[in-house]
């Protein structure tokens, strides 16, 4: 798609889902191709600000929200913060901004691949395009101290008095080079923690979110959705082995390896991260 002079993107709306409300943003020609961005476990949709504004840019109509639990959206005390949480949260959400029939793409970063992934082998029909970067297949390694978080009411203490400092912890190690790591991310990231953010990634995590993907991954490989997967090489957090693991799965996956980036190779390298998705996402 070649670019284009689209509309400003709007400052953001609330949906009001069965769950809660649902903060999102939609950029781009009303008449674009539609593409839903979803974030990973804790940084909320600001996670996808260059590759939001790209692909509206260049012609698409994209949208972008925040999960349950996370960024400006609700923290429900009665979801589970499992897959068919988020996958009702994105079915309803679809459905209030009248995308529920319509042809679309979707795009999932780490946890938002599984998600992503579930809801392209319910909906191969509706799956033009599905992309993901660095998902989670095979699990997110975690060590003594990660799992410590999982246990029942210690895990949410923990993270309520740790959170702040290991979870910023954590989305520096997702950038290979600490240098391109923008303070406006972590600025953003840590104005939106709350004690319903810490109750929401612990649920997230003992309810197996991080956990081992296979299963999804499988489904999707029964089906004939296109599927690129874009890994950065030295990501320390969802290793780029699980890229054939993904291969094996699914068969019709092609696997672009992206030099130079960790977690997070749309914000390191943007320009090859940004030319893939938006050839591919492409008519």
């Amino acid at each position: 798609m070649t670019p284009t002079t689209s509309p400003k993107p709007s400052a953001g709306v609330y949906a009001a889902l069965p769950w809660g409300r649902t903060w999102y943003q939609a950029a781009g020609p009303e008449s674009g191709l539609p593409v839903v961005l979803i974030h990973g476990f804790s940084v909320p949709s600001c996670v996808w600000d260059g590759t939001f504004e790209h692909l509206a840019q260049v012609g698409f109509r994209v949208l972008r929200y925040d999960l349950y639990g996370r960024g400006r959206s609700a923290r429900p005390a009665d979801c589970l913060y499992d897959l068919p949480c988020y996958l009702a949260q994105l079915a309803a959400l679809l459905e209030e901004v009248g995308w529920a029939n319509r042809p679309l793409s979707v795009v999932g970063l780490s946890m938002g691949g599984p998600i992503a992934a579930a809801f392209a082998a319910d909906n191969p029909d509706r799956l033009r395009a599905l992309a993901l970067i660095d998902p989670v297949v095979a699990g997110v390694p975690l060590n003594w101290k990660q799992r410590l978080l999982t246990v029942p009411l210690l895990g949410e203490m923990l993270l309520r008095w740790l959170g702040p400092r290991v979870l910023v912890q954590g989305i520096r190690a997702d950038f290979h080079r600490q240098e391109h790591l923008p303070s406006r991310l972590l600025r953003g990231y840590r104005s939106l923690m709350d004690s319903g953010f810490f109750r929401a990634l612990h649920r997230t995590m003992r309810h197996g979110m991080l956990g081992d993907q296979r299963p999804v991954f499988a489904a999707l490989g029964r089906t004939a959705v296109p599927v690129l997967a874009v890994w950065g090489k030295e990501d320390a957090t969802v290793p780029v082995a699980q890229a054939e693991i993904l291969r094996q799965l699914v068969p019709q996956a092609r696997i672009e390896i992206i030099p130079e980036a960790g977690h997070v190779p749309h914000w390191e390298q943007p320009e090859p991260v940004h030319t893939l998705l938006s050839h591919f996402l492409a008519p």
